[in-house]
């Protein structure tokens, strides 16, 4: 009885902690970033990214903490994505004449990415009502290049490249209350950014030819920030499941240098950047040297409910909501003006805006009665409304890197075999509607 009210304890007092509110930047370089951070495992992808209610495996560490209860023996995992993203061009347009600022030219490459999901390792102890793990995920892998063309001469005027992931290492911990029909969780963990992103700019663009002045370039701080996620699980009968899991970010601080150009300039200035030592005055009065912005990331809290239905031993389905939610953060970070916009016109943190979205997840699961290798085919889809960063300012450029994204809808499939009663290999395979996809890869070991 102690024990169960201390969890009880635990429950109220993460619920009543503050929020604070951080914003993420919005340098052209974060051109379609992904906001992906507790969907992992191969059964999961391949029922449409249904499991909170749904998930069985030590994989819940990310999806709902409570249902690591579900393990009856220690269990070791390990899952891993090969991600193809397609490439996006836009032809840019001349403006000019027309009193708008001139509508630049973008080109973001085809990603093909192998990215090292998640590593998990749980175990149950003493009578099997409590679980501990360990796990480390990588979080929001982000690897791409973009390209910025000058629409009058054809010139690359700016070159982008990006690669940025989160490390992840943390712990979780579930408790089994009320005979095993409730169940509260909780993981714990700490994050440290992993940046290297660089951007290149041509004075003066000509078509072939590129002399590549770097103007910015980005260095992450090495502090380390936490993730929190909360888990319930109730069982009111052997075939239904209800599940909750509510993720907290903090924000993730860097340090942004860009050079000091009559483009960058004002914004630099409104947006708070300051000089380093180098700063100095050309003849025309144009301020020389860097600008040292600080800047932070922060990935939106998110809060997930779900509803797993077992009729028989063969069928699973499940269905989850996912709120993402942006109201903490008052403002977004816009470092600096987009050097191939209107040099006129200064962008404000107040013009970048994301809204809030509810994702929708539907899964089923059908178990085959093979006796020597069981077999699992699973089938999803899931619908991802437009939730990336808006500009909502007057610089043509800007309102086309940040459009606000588009609705994107994915369909799943996957299979998993069990080898030998302790050896589980699942398979899945995610397909959008704007032609990227993603293949999931899960080995799974019981002990």
């Amino acid at each position: 009885m102690k024990n169960e009210l201390f969890f009880w304890i635990l429950a109220i007092m993460l619920l009543s902690i503050p929020l604070p509110g951080y914003a993420f930047d919005n340098g052209p370089t974060w051109f379609g970033f992904n906001h992906t951070l507790n969907t992992s495992g191969a059964r999961t992808i391949g029922m449409g990214g249904t499991t909170v209610a749904s998930v069985d495996d030590a994989s819940a560490s990310l999806a709902n903490p409570a249902a690591l209860v579900h393990l009856s023996k220690t269990e070791f995992r390990f899952d891993s994505n090969f991600r193809h993203v397609e490439a996006v061009t836009h032809p840019g347009a001349d403006n000019l004449g027309t009193g708008d600022s001139i509508s630049m030219g973008l080109r973001v490459e085809e990603t093909n990415q192998i990215d090292p999901a998640l590593v998990a390792l749980a175990t149950p102890l003493g009578d099997g009502r409590t679980v501990v793990g360990l796990f480390y995920h990588e979080v929001m892998p982000y690897d791409r290049s973009v390209t910025v063309i000058d629409p009058i001469s054809g010139g690359v005027t700016e070159k982008h490249n990006v690669m940025f992931d989160l490390d992840e290492f943390g712990v979780s911990i579930a408790r089994s209350l009320f005979d095993g029909q409730f169940a509260i969780g909780l993981s714990v963990s700490l994050v440290t950014p992993n940046m290297i992103i660089t951007s290149k700019q041509d004075r003066t663009p000509q078509q072939g030819s590129f002399d590549g002045v770097q103007f910015s370039s980005y260095g992450s701080q090495s502090e380390q920030e936490p993730i929190w996620r909360f888990g319930l699980l109730y069982r009111p009968s052997e075939t239904m499941s209800f599940g909750l899991n509510y993720t907290l970010t903090q924000n993730i601080e860097y340090t942004l240098t860009t050079a000091n150009s009559p483009v960058t300039v004002n914004s630099a200035q409104l947006n708070g950047c300051f000089g380093d030592v180098n700063i100095g005055t050309l003849a025309d009065g144009t301020p020389t040297g860097s600008w040292i912005c600080e800047s932070s990331l922060t990935v939106p809290e998110s809060l997930s409910i779900g509803f797993a239905y077992t009729p028989d031993e063969a069928w699973t389905f499940a269905i989850d909501a996912t709120r993402i939610n942006y109201n903490r953060v008052e403002e977004f970070n816009a470092a600096f003006a987009y050097p191939g916009g209107d040099v006129t016109v200064i962008q404000r943190n107040d013009e970048f805006v994301a809204k809030d979205v509810i994702e929708l997840h539907l899964g089923l699961e059908y178990l085959t009665r093979f006796k020597q290798y069981p077999m699992a085919l699973r089938a999803g889809y899931y619908f991802d409304p437009a939730h990336d960063i808006k500009y909502n300012g007057t610089d043509s450029t800007s309102q086309l890197i940040y459009p606000g994204g588009e609705d994107v809808q994915h369909l799943s499939a996957g299979v998993g075999i069990l080898f030998f009663e302790a050896l589980q290999f699942d398979l899945a395979l995610d397909a959008a509607d704007d032609d990227s996809y993603r293949l999931a890869i899960s080995f799974a070991y019981g002990f």
